[in-house]
This record gives C-alpha cells, structure tokens and sequence, in this order.
C-alpha cells in the first residue's frame, strides 16, 4: 500500500479498460499481490530484472506493481526491436525473469538459453494458470526513496540505448506531483495511446492510477480509433505525440464536439508551427505541451494553451516553465558556467525526478550529472525574462557555417510551412 505506483483501493471502481475488458482497483490490487507471491517464490527478489515485453494491456500494471512490492525492476522493452538488438538489452540488464505477450515470443526465443532466467511466463493462458497457484504470502520489502523499481531504455538518438534507473522518488515527485495540476481524479477516464516501454506512457499511466481516475487503453493509435475513443468513451485526459495530431484532427473534423473532454497533454518529440495551429483550431485552450526524456522521468516543463486568443504567438513556441518543484536554468556546455535569460546554451534541470543515472555505466551518467544535482539534458535553449523555456535544438546538432550557428530547427519550420513539403531533416555536410 506504500508504493508510490497505487495507492490501496478496495473498491470495484474501474481501474482499467482494453476492449471489452474491465479490472477493478480491487481486482488490480488482487492481481499485483499475487503476482508479488509468485515472483518471489520463483527465487526473484531485490535487484533482480525482469524483462517486460508486451503490447499494452492491462497486465503491464499489474507486473509493475507486484514486482516493486517485493523488490524487483521490472524492464520494459522495446518490441520494435530486433531480435538481436533485444538479445544485447537483455544480457546487459542480467535479466533473472521474462514476462512477454504470446505474439512476441520469438523475439525472446534466443535470449532464454543465453540468460537462462529463473521465471519465464506468456501472458494469456499460461499467465492466468500462473498467476491462480497458491503462492506463500510474500513478503514486502520496505521501499526507500532511492529504491530503483524501473529500468528503462531510452531510444539511442545519440548511440546505443542507455539504462535509465527510475526510483520510487522519481516517480513520487512526477506523479503525485501533476495529478492535481492536470485535474485528474476519480470522475477522470484517461487514454493511454503510445507504448509502455517509454517514459511517457508510464508516467501517465501511473498517474491515472494513482489519483484514482480509469485508464482506458487504446484500442490502437490510428487516427480513426483515437477519434472514436474520444467520441464515444467519455475520455477527460489523454497524452498525445504530435505525429499523432494531423490525422486525428482530420479525422474529428472541423465541428467538432467533445463535451468530456478537458485536457490533452503532448510531447516525446517536437511539433511543427503549423501541426501545432491545427491542434488548436480543434482542441483550443485544451491542450499543453510537456518536455522532458527518459531521464527526468518524463515531463519536467508544461505549456499551457491561453484560452484567450490574443496569447503571444512567441509564447506559443516555447515548453512553457518548470512544474513548481523543478529548477532549470541554462549553462554553456563546455565551461559549465550559468548563462543570462535569452542566451543559448545547455538545458539543465535539478529535481526529484531526475534519474539516479545509467546502469552500469559510470562514465555516461557522470556526464549526464553533476555533483550538485544538476541534469544535463544535451539540449540547446534559453530562457525568457518571464521565465519561458525555449528549445532550440540538440547541443550535438548545431551546425557552424561560415562562423554563424545555424539551428537545424529554424531551418525545418521555414521548410515545413510551405505546403508541398511535407517532411524535412536538415544536416550539416
């Protein structure tokens, strides 16, 4: 009842839908203990990894919470990845159990022999025999602050993935932190969209559970179905990529109306002018934009959509200001130095949700922290007299030509307003 990933509920509200299927709070509860009982008695126990590898289903929440009440890291993997590429994840987690959807399996097939896991379970049949044997009672584990309860990959834009270790503090600082911001509550049914094994599906999927709302679960992410579930399932809350936002908006239509609907929240990638003018013909002062990584698990800045419409189109572009228990500010990448509001340079923040570093690899998270407590993000920014984040682009990718700096960015927004271009990347050669 102590872990910060559900808070204890006995009662038969829904706590989660996919499809036809519904799980209580309860049921939820029920299901995680037991889960607990037979990843103990399997010989798992603190520290130990267990690889997640799954679509999403309700299943994912009930592993996550059984396994950080007695100690284990559940490590969410990525499916789009290749066998080979998964095998490498999975021999340097020292993996000690597998939990992985039957239409995944063969992509495990060579990492059981390798790893030789005590626990190896397919959801579905097998899972649910499993998961009715009569396991002792487990025994908890007192969870500390700096406890490590998820590892997860981040997505290797700048080389091969790097561990990220979430904690109970982490995820106490982000998610009890922006439930009261976002108005989530026990009247909110939120969707769940983009995978369990990013950073931002899981903060918002812990979220929900935590204050109490229903998480439904996509059906799939293509723009008809996002449409349908808002239109019809009574969604108050969702997250959102950009990608996302084009056909979805299509999709609604012009006259749109969603009377339950009171926030969509999006990030995980930039969005461009004109995607972000769309959204909000369609969805208005409903949407705020979020920023963050793997690292700071998830969101540490929002913007927020001004309901009236003479909102300074400059605001618009940046990732708004740093939740209340967050610090950022902007250095210069090489000295370290603290810069002035409106010059360039390094996005650092310092706050309870930033990561306690990479597994096993002392140099990357050394550069990633300082020792005052600092997060290096590698991303390029400055801040505004009014305390407006602004991005410009990753600290690597800046571009020097003919002694001026050139923002990839700027030059993609120029592209991507004309109308017969419909993608861009720009690089120095």
């Amino acid at each position: 009842g102590d872990q910060p990933l559900l808070k204890e509920r006995s009662t038969e509200d829904t706590a989660i839908v996919h499809a036809k299927h519904r799980v209580s709070f309860a049921q939820l509860n029920d299901r995680a203990h037991q889960f607990a009982s037979g990843v103990q008695a399997s010989g798992l126990g603190v520290g130990h990894r267990l690889l997640l590898l799954t679509p999403n289903r309700p299943e994912v929440f009930e592993v996550l919470i059984g396994a950080a009440r007695v100690g284990v890291v559940v490590v969410p993997m990525n499916w789009r990845l290749s066998p080979n590429e998964l095998l490498d994840i999975a021999i340097e987690a020292q993996a000690d159990g597998i939990v992985v959807d039957p239409s995944l399996a063969h992509l495990v097939a060579d990492v059981i022999p390798q790893l030789d896991p005590r626990l190896v379970i397919t959801l579905g049949v097998e899972f649910e025999a499993w998961l009715r044997r009569p396991w002792p009672e487990p025994v908890p584990v007192a969870a500390a602050a700096d406890t490590v309860v998820l590892q997860i990959y981040t997505s290797g834009t700048s080389g091969r993935p790097k561990a990220v270790l979430i904690t109970n503090q982490n995820l106490s600082a982000k998610v009890v932190g922006v439930a009261p911001l976002w108005g989530l509550g026990a009247d909110s049914t939120t969707l769940l969209v983009t995978p369990l094994f990013h950073v931002g599906a899981l903060s918002w999927g812990l979220t929900g559970l935590n204050a109490a709302a229903t998480t439904r679960l996509a059906d799939d992410a293509t723009a008809a179905t996002l449409a349908r579930h808002l239109r019809v399932d009574g969604i108050t809350h969702a997250f959102l990529v950009p990608v996302m936002f084009p056909g979805l908006c299509k999709a609604l239509g012009p006259r749109v109306d969603l009377p339950a609907l009171r926030l969509i929240v999006y990030g995980a990638s930039p969005i461009t002018l004109q995607v972000q003018a769309d959204a909000m013909r369609t969805f208005g002062s409903r949407l705020r934009q979020l920023y963050g990584m793997s690292e700071t698990t998830g969101a540490f800045t929002e913007m927020p959509i001004d309901p009236n419409p003479a909102q300074n189109e400059r605001a618009l572009q940046s990732v708004g200001r740093p939740y209340p228990w967050v610090d950022v500010e902007i250095h210069d990448p090489a000295t370290g130095q603290r810069l002035s509001d409106g010059i360039v340079g390094e996005v650092w923040t310092r706050s309870d949700q930033n990561t306690i570093g990479y597994m096993g690899q002392p140099g990357p998270t050394g550069d990633l922290l300082t020792p005052e407590g600092w997060l290096r993000t590698g991303d390029g920014g400055y801040l505004s007299t009014d305390g407006l984040l602004f991005l410009t682009d990753r600290i690597k990718d800046l571009i020097i030509s003919g002694g001026e700096n050139v923002l990839p960015t700027e030059v993609e927004d120029v592209l991507a307003s004309h109308p017969d271009v419909a993608e861009s990347a720009v690089f120095g050669v």
